[in-house]
């Protein structure tokens, strides 16, 4: 028979009382037009690409929402969190909101649409003037949360960090990465957006070039928008991985945690800083390049075919970053040093320990310690 505890209700109750944080909801209908004013003019922010995570409706959703307003179908409400006093943090409904400012901006073309055919292949400023008035006159609901009970800003980030993840529980949920994205907006988070459209890190990661796929308005081709990596920021994740795992002390726990920390751990950095981060991150990765050339990051699977491999680009990463005093004496032995690695990688429990799956703190410690020693060596 299953034992039950007996609910001690003061404790509970003083717990609510202690813990429980009052959000008010305001409910508003807003015209596109009026919309558009609201994102133009910064009211309402973060609805750029880099925020929460990059935009993943492809044209054709875009474009069967565009229908969806034309048609007046009911569309769920957008909500928005109030930051300070008349400016609002967009968190839920990015996709919905960008799809009618890139389309207002005449940023993409109506495609693959099923009631409004004939309007396949139109971009806004070439549609009947009626339908664009018919636009106008459309709404889009937003709830407005405001929290009354304020705490610190710690204590605010958190409610925030919560009502975001609960808003996000349904639909497609977003990846770690992408959760870091939004927890930890800033300067650093910044940094790892900009690292990840470095030329050579594209090139070696095989995404899209930023400076032939995006244009001067923002606008992103399909070719870059539906690459593996950039469409779920695991390009952005990729650059975090190396700040995270060059510092020892920080290998504990879960990788997820060790990113999640060094995501918090430099929310402050000054802008001297950054810079010395972004020097580091370059240097290390063009000495990769220098060593291992069109390889780098890339191990022999059995069919003979060159496989990237992330765990690999960790790893020697970090090797390189230990070994930064040395990098002369690296590249005039960089044919010696290719062969060791190959030769290591041949070896079933290194490889295992470098290629394999493992994630675990021990996994990471000794992948590093394995590769600066042959790097070294």
């Amino acid at each position: 028979m299953r034992k039950t505890t007996k609910l001690n209700t003061n404790a509970v109750e003083a717990k609510f009382n202690e813990t429980a944080f009052r959000l008010t909801q305001e409910r508003s209908d807003f015209l596109l037009a009026q919309i558009l004013d609201f994102v133009r003019g910064r009211k309402w922010i973060n609805l750029q690409p880099e925020y929460q995570r990059r935009l993943v409706w492809d044209d054709t959703k875009r474009s069967l929402f565009i229908e969806s307003l034309l048609l007046n179908i009911p569309i769920p409400a957008v909500f928005l969190y109030e930051w300070d006093l008349g400016r609002y943090e967009v968190m839920d409904g990015q996709q919905r909101l960008n799809s009618i400012v890139d389309f207002y901006g005449n940023g993409f073309a109506l495609r693959g649409l099923e009631k409004w055919e004939e309007l396949n292949g139109l971009r806004y400023r070439e549609l009947p003037e009626t339908l664009k008035r018919g636009l106008d006159r459309r709404r889009i609901s937003a709830t407005v949360l405001l929290v009354e009970r304020v705490g610190t800003l710690p204590q605010q980030g958190e409610i925030r960090k919560l009502v975001f993840e609960r808003l996000n529980t349904g639909g497609q949920h977003l990846n770690p990465q992408e959760l870091r994205n939004c927890f930890y907006a800033g300067a650093f988070n910044d940094l790892l957006t900009k690292l990840s459209q470095d030329a050579l890190f594209t090139t070696i990661w095989q995404i899209p070039s930023h400076e032939q796929n995006v244009d001067k308005r923002g606008n992103i081709t399909a070719n870059l928008r539906d690459n593996r990596l950039y469409r779920r920021m695991e390009d952005c994740e990729l650059v975090l991985r190396f700040f995270a795992l060059r510092k020892r002390s920080n290998i504990k726990g879960s990788v997820r945690s060790m990113l999640d920390r060094c995501m918090e751990e430099n929310v402050n950095r000054t802008e001297a800083e950054l810079l010395q981060l972004e020097e580091d991150f370059k240097t290390r990765l063009e000495l990769a390049h220098d060593l291992f050339g069109d390889v780098v990051f890339r191990y022999e699977d059995e069919n003979g075919d060159w496989q990237l491999s992330k765990p690999l680009y960790d790893g020697v990463m970090v090797a390189l970053d230990r070994l930064w005093s040395k990098r002369d004496v690296l590249k005039s032995q960089r044919k010696r040093l290719v062969r060791r690695v190959a030769k290591l990688l041949r070896r079933r429990p290194a490889f295992e320990v470098i290629i394999g799956k493992p994630n675990t703190a021990k996994a990471v410690l000794r992948r590093e310690e394995l590769l600066t020693k042959a790097i070294r060596g």
